[in-house]
């Protein structure tokens, strides 16, 4: 027990003195025993400041005070108002002169007054020549015409009728009869007379904002014959039927229609006789989304004359107005059926055979895109390019067969029958125009058409390049002028040489035409007309030589 309390003694002393000079490491071993203490809650709550101020009242004024300003009217002249005086109306236009090649020329329109009732109007035209191209055979020409024409104004609806009849005489004048002396030709049997009577009847609705349904429906008929036996009679239909529609909810303006034409003909010349038929049926929608429109359609067709055959065409368009007014963008894609009909050829064509071949061409799509708008009030712009496959394209060329005998000595090549080929047509074609209302306006229009035909050495009578200049101004109120530059690139033939088939062609030309016309008074004016003022004898068809210069001087009177 003593030595218990010395020892604990000594330990308390030992605890409470400094070590001193102890270095040496001790390290105790000892089981670890790990323990987690009891946790302390904290119960603490947050306490929120009260954020509310309280505003001292305050009282404030504004005092108004009006800034002097000096406010002086300026007088405003007033707007001009450009009043115009309608036009004394007058019921009849006599336009009659006389030119060299003795040409004498005769024209008459009458109509009724300005009325919302009805229009009914007389239209006569007379146009030949009697003077011979030097070194060619008799060349003459007559180009008369009647029409009758009225229309009946209704409420809702407009009514229109025309009867026509159209006498042309012309002469196959194309050859040199002092090269043929084995064979000669009295000008009886190189006169050639066209008479045509026709005639067509529509009814149409008048387009009211209120009215949502609207047609254009007619029929027409001609019948066509000339010296030869040679015949054609045309009976056929054209119809729109549309309708302003709701068939999609985001485009507000719509309109769902239809095209129908319909052409029955019956052609006969000396040796043959036949029928044919044309019809095409096109459902279309177009759509006004703001500043694009689009046009959404196809086209059913039938060709039938001694075959049968059924076409699908694509009717497509678009338009984007970047610019309103100023500058559109386009696009088509479009096809269709076309008959070549015989009157459609004589006109084109006067000194065609009498028995040319008539057929379809059928063209399978024709890709289009382009740019127009304007660049002010008074210039305006069309560009477009486009590309074509066209199924039984029509070229003409001259019938090297002769008529009168087989040998080749005896051939004229004075007529000209058709030649029918799948062709590939890439065109880029400009207009512009300027127009001062009026006053004075001038448009130059050209085209450049490359054609690959599949197995034509050439495209026969097709000019690559087509330009025209058309220019008109009015000099005050008593002299007018007017002028026309054409232009057309060179085209390629095929004739005989020696027995041989070789290809010519005819060359380029410019054809300059000049026109004036002094009014002595609002009734009575004096005119004179020059055409081919550069005196070029030019062709526009193999063998065929123009008149060189030809002047007219009459005048005109309204009454």
């Amino acid at each position: 027990m003593k030595s218990s309390r010395h020892f604990l003694t000594v330990l308390i002393v030992m605890v409470a003195m400094n070590v001193l000079a102890q270095n040496q490491e001790v390290t105790i071993i000892a089981p670890y025993q790990p323990s987690i203490g009891d946790a302390v809650k904290i119960n603490a709550q947050p306490v929120m400041p009260d954020t509310t101020i309280a505003l001292p009242p305050m009282s404030y004024s504004i005092t108004s005070r009006v800034g002097a300003t000096d406010f002086e009217i300026t007088p405003v002249k007033p707007a001009l108002i450009d009043i115009k005086i309608p036009h004394e109306l007058h019921r009849n236009y006599l336009r009659a002169g006389f030119g060299n090649y003795t040409t004498p020329y005769f024209e008459l329109f009458t109509n009724s007054l300005s009325s919302d009732k009805y229009a009914i109007g007389f239209h006569a035209r007379h146009l030949s020549s009697a003077g011979n191209i030097d070194d060619y055979a008799t060349s003459g020409f007559s180009h008369n015409n009647v029409s009758l024409y009225a229309s009946r104004y209704l409420r809702k609806l407009a009514i229109s009728g025309k009867l026509d009849y159209q006498r042309d005489v012309v002469h196959y004048y194309g050859f040199k009869p002092d090269d043929d002396t084995l064979y000669t030709i009295a000008d009886d049997e190189l006169r050639q007379r066209y008479s045509m009577i026709g005639g067509e009847f529509s009814l149409a609705t008048i387009q009211q904002r209120r009215s949502n349904k609207n047609f254009d429906a007619g029929v027409h008929f001609y019948h066509l014959n000339n010296l030869n036996e040679t015949s054609e009679l045309n009976i056929g239909t054209n119809a729109n039927f549309n309708s302003q529609t709701q068939f999609l909810d985001f485009v507000q303006n719509q309109e769902l229609g239809i095209d129908l034409a319909l052409d029955y003909y019956h052609n006969a010349d000396s040796l043959n006789s036949g029928n044919a038929l044309a019809m095409s049926l096109t459902p279309y929608l177009r759509l006004h989304m703001g500043y694009l429109q689009l046009r959404l359609g196809v086209t059913g067709a039938l060709a039938a004359d001694s075959t049968s055959n059924f076409f699908v065409y694509p009717d497509v368009r678009a338009d984007y107005q970047i610019i309103p007014d100023y500058l559109t963008f386009y696009a088509a894609v479009t096809g269709g059926l076309h008959r070549n009909s015989f009157k459609e050829i004589i006109n084109e064509n006067p000194w065609a055979d009498p028995l040319f071949p008539l057929g379809f061409t059928s063209t399978s799509y024709d890709i289009k895109g382009g740019v127009t708008g304007k660049i002010d009030q008074l210039f305006n712009y069309n560009f477009s390019v486009s590309y074509a496959s066209i199924d039984n394209m029509l070229y003409y060329n001259n019938d090297i067969i002769s008529a009168y005998s087989q040998e080749v000595a005896a051939n004229f090549g004075n007529k000209f029958t058709g030649i029918y080929d799948d062709t590939q047509v890439t065109a880029v074609s400009l207009e512009m125009g300027y127009s001062q209302g009026d006053r004075f306006d001038v448009l130059l229009r050209g085209a450049y058409r490359d054609y690959k035909p599949a197995t034509q050495a050439k495209a026969w009578h097709k000019p690559k390049l087509e330009v025209a200049l058309l220019a008109h101004y009015n000099m005050g109120e008593k002299l007018t002028v007017s002028g026309e530059l054409y232009y057309n690139s060179k085209t390629y033939v095929q004739t005989r040489k020696d027995k041989m088939l070789i290809i010519d062609h005819n060359k380029a030309y410019v054809d300059l035409n000049l026109g004036a016309e002094y009014h002595f008074s609002k009734k009575i004016a004096a005119f004179v007309q020059c055409n081919n003022l550069t005196s070029t004898r030019y062709y526009r068809y193999y063998q065929y030589p123009s008149q060189r210069i030809n002047a007219m001087g009459g005048f005109t009177f309204s009454f």
